[in-house]
Formats: structure tokens, sequence, C-alpha cells
């Protein structure tokens, strides 16, 4: 590990498209007002450019932050990321110290190439290491945490959380945007770290969600409205896909005796049914009821705005599911 006052030092660049603008959403206008135009690097319209130059400046001892503008493009540069990024460990030990930024999701009204969920993606062939943070403090600490080790790390980031919509999320709410700066940098320090730890961040006896990225405020939505019909949920969210916190999704599954596992991403092919397996071979014997996967509809991303609605997962759907698994002729 470096130290931290190395993390976003000399050896740091921001590579992109519109970088000349500070990335296309601005999520790089704090480094343009400190002083910082510098590290941002202009990049032309390629992915596999991008992520091929950005492979050879850490591998050139650099340690380069790379953006995809939009998950569907990622598909451009699956060879410098599979082939090359995932794999040089490997080959012959090489470190490849880069974080890729990919802004993904719905409830962006932007249709097909930029809303796909695509974190199944990168999870068939090792050596990447995939985060998706639910909210501002975790996105904040897992960016310091990611650009800080010796590998390649997806960085998966939810447009719909980005509060494009006067603040608001794709799905109208307010989240607090207050962020403790030094947390993790004390745990960096203590060679302490949020990747690969999940959070238990609602208890409750009657069912587990499993989830990560934007649907974890749907399930905290859901868990509300379950509470009123005496039907406790407790959450967790993994904040990390690879690796994945098993042991706290066991743990819980054990308690409650029933698991729901809540994806974005349609549902055929989705992660999701990796960690519903998973935490089934260490509760099989303890579940009450059969696990349930949920995901959007086998379907591209749809631009009109209704038709994206019914797609996702919604409340409605995963209270419906709550109901039924926590019925008492279960």
């Amino acid at each position: 590990m470096v130290k931290i006052a190395e993390i976003f030092g000399e050896k740091s660049i921001f590579m992109g498209e519109d970088m000349e603008i500070a990335g296309a959403f601005g999520m790089n206008l704090p480094l343009r007002a400190k002083g910082h135009q510098e590290k941002l690097l202009d990049m032309p319209l390629s992915e596999s450019i991008i992520i091929h130059s950005a492979t050879g400046a850490a591998l050139g001892g650099m340690r380069p932050v790379a953006e995809i503008q939009f998950g569907g493009f990622a598909a451009l540069a699956m060879n410098p990321l599979i082939n090359n990024a995932a794999q040089l460990r490997w080959r012959w030990g090489a470190e490849v110290p880069m974080t890729v930024r990919i802004p993904i999701g719905g409830k962006t009204r932007s249709g097909p190439y930029h809303a796909n969920m695509i974190e199944s993606w990168f999870t068939n062939d090792p050596g990447l290491v995939i985060v998706f943070p639910s909210n501002p403090q975790d996105a904040y600490d897992l960016l310091i945490e990611s650009h800080n080790l010796p590998d390649p790390v997806i960085f998966l980031e939810h447009i719909g959380l980005y509060g494009l919509r006067g603040g608001l999320t794709g799905w109208g709410d307010n989240i607090n945007q207050v962020v403790r700066p030094n947390d993790v940098i004390e745990r960096i320090d203590n060679g302490e770290s949020k990747i690969g730890k999940g959070e238990l961040i609602r208890g409750g006896k009657d069912i587990t969600i499993v989830t990560w990225g934007a649907m974890v405020h749907v399930a905290i939505k859901t868990a509300k409205i379950a509470s009123k019909m005496g039907i406790e949920v407790e959450i967790i969210d993994l904040r990390t896909l690879l690796p994945f916190d098993s042991k706290i999704c066991i743990e819980s599954v054990n308690r409650t005796g029933k698991l729901l596992v809540l994806q974005e991403a349609q549902w055929t092919g989705g992660f999701g049914h990796t960690i519903s397996s998973r935490i089934i071979e260490e509760s099989f014997w303890n579940l009450e009821y059969p696990p349930v996967v949920i995901g959007a509809l086998d379907t591209p991303v749809p631009f009109s705005p209704t038709l994206e609605d019914f797609s996702i997962p919604s409340v409605e759907i995963v209270l419906r599911h709550i109901e039924r698994a926590c019925s008492k002729k279960y």
C-alpha cells in the first residue's frame, strides 16, 4: 500500500472524455476548482484507447483514474479490461493500480447504452475488484480505497443517485450529501478497508434483503412499509461485489430464514443469482421459504419513462414478494 499522502499525489491522473469540462457529469469539478486542471487528461471518443492508455500508465508507475462515460460503452473496452488489466498480475506479477469509474443505471430516461447494468460482465474472469456504493459517504470512501489498491478496480456509480434533478435522485429522494473525509484516511493508515465488507443497514427478524447500488433505497422504502404491516426486514448493502461479503449475508439469512436478493440488472444472467447460490450453500437447512432473486425485465432499458419505470424493480414488486414470503401459510 502507498502512503495516504501519495494516493492523489503526483502519480495520479484523471483520464476520460469531456475532461475539458471536468467530465460529462462534472464529477471532477472540485479538482478544477482547486487548480488541478493539469490532472484532467481529455481523451478521444474511444473507450478502448482510454483503458489501454490507463493500463499502460499504471504499468509505468502512475495511478490513473479512468472514466467510461456510460455503462453500455464499457463493452468497447472489454479487451483491455479483461484480457490485459485483470490478467497481468497472474501473467507476470505486475501491479495495475488503476480505477475505472463507470456511471450506470436507470431512472435517467437515457435509454439503452446509457443505463445498462453491467456488473455481471466483469465477474466471470477473475482479476478485477468491483465496487458499487449506494450513498455519498461510501462512494467517497470506496473511491479513495480503490485508488489505494495495487489492482484494477471497476468503480460503478449509479447516475440516478447523482442528484442531477435539482439535488434529487431518479426516485425523487434527497440523499444526505454530508461526507466525513477523514474516516477513510484513518482506516487506510490502520490497514482497514470497506472493500469486501458489506454493511447491515437495517435490522429485522422476518426476512433478509441483500442488495447494492440504488436498489438499497428501494429496499429501505419497502422495509418501512412492511414494518407498518408487522414485518421486519433486514437489509444488507453489499457495497462490494467482487469480493462480496458472503459471511454477513449467510449470518443474516440463518437468523431470518428467508432470502430476497434485489438487483437492478436484468433477471437473466444477473450477479444476484451468484450471490443467492453462495448464500444457499450455507443457509439451506435454515431456510423457511424458497430464495427469490428480483431483477429488471429481460429487455433493453426503455427510453420511455413509463416503460423504464415498469421494467425496473419497484417498491410494489419487492413488497409483494415480502408479503408472500412472510405469509402465515408458509
